[in-house]
């Protein structure tokens, strides 16, 4: 019996990147152990497709890093030009669409921070499963389109705060005579925002609707939203506090959601999640959690 909890113990990997306030390293493990649990700690014979991996740099290159064969496909050239010149030689890219790629089947799939960017969430989603092994894993992160991390940005947003913050923060580095640090490489070049604003019941329909059942599901962090990253977001005891508070709330407090899926039609329960860390919750509990919490 395989479970998350027993393989991070056992086959744990070193995360390249110190955890930050939306919690990107968790989310990394949470989609290694998952896959891993899956197939097996092989990684070199486990092949996955990252849909709009951005620059590679959240997951599509950590992940290849560790022994993945990874393919990333994002339209944005200006990140998939930073993915190239980033990428391992088991790590390819495309600028493109995912129509692009020829028919082949993956045994992971992952599309994380992407659907709340779109107009029609479900057609990549439903278009994703063609290249989805039978018994593959689909791995999806999206914000709480109602959490903290949205009414924050909202508000951050339309009280105009980010212009007051920028020229704060530039007279700040004047008067210390210094010049104003670059900014870090986020996990992609294109700074679209947010189409969409999801619920968990709304999730929950809509992989029902393509015929997928959760696996486990976890949250990202507390809080995130650029008030509380400007305030808290450098501390890093107030980082671990949030990162760990998320296993213990209702997904519905939270700021983002993991979701590991497949296949409703398959029939043998040759995969099998126990004795979950606090924070993940297992098959056929997790609709039900989801949708109340």
């Amino acid at each position: 019996m395989c479970c998350l909890a027993s393989y991070a113990n056992k086959n744990a990997v070193e995360i390249p990147f110190a955890e930050n306030l939306w919690g990107n390293a968790k989310r990394l493990q949470f989609v290694d152990g998952s896959i891993a649990c899956r197939f097996g700690g092989n990684r070199q014979a486990i092949r996955v497709l990252d849909i709009g991996c951005g620059n590679g740099t959240a997951l599509a290159i950590p992940l290849a890093k560790i022994g993945y064969r990874i393919f990333g496909v994002d339209p944005h050239a200006k990140s998939i030009s930073r993915a190239v010149a980033l990428a391992p030689a088991n790590a390819k890219f495309h600028c493109g669409q995912l129509s692009d790629i020829p028919p082949e089947r993956f045994h992971a799939i992952i599309i994380s921070e992407v659907l709340e960017h779109l107009d029609d969430p479900d057609s990549l989603l439903s278009a994703s499963l063609s290249y989805l092994a039978e018994d593959g894993l689909l791995v999806i992160t999206v914000p709480n389109g109602y959490g903290e991390f949205e009414i924050d940005s909202r508000l951050f947003r339309n009280l105009r705060l980010d212009f007051a913050y920028d020229v704060a923060r530039d007279l700040l580095w004047k008067a210390r005579r210094r010049e104003r640090p670059a900014a870090a490489i986020g996990s992609t070049d294109n700074p679209c925002g947010h189409l969409q604003r999801f619920t968990l019941s709304r999730l929950m329909r809509m992989f029902a609707g393509n015929g997928l059942r959760v696996v486990q599901s976890c949250a990202s962090c507390f809080i995130s939203g650029p008030l509380v990253c400007i305030t808290l977001g450098r501390l890093e005891s107030f980082i671990r506090l949030n990162v760990k508070l998320a296993d213990w709330l209702p997904l519905r407090a939270c700021s983002g959601w993991f979701f590991a899926l497949e296949r409703a039609e398959l029939k043998e329960e040759k995969y099998r999640y126990s004795d979950l860390p606090p924070g993940t919750t297992p098959d056929r509990s997790n609709t039900a959690r989801a949708i109340s919490a």
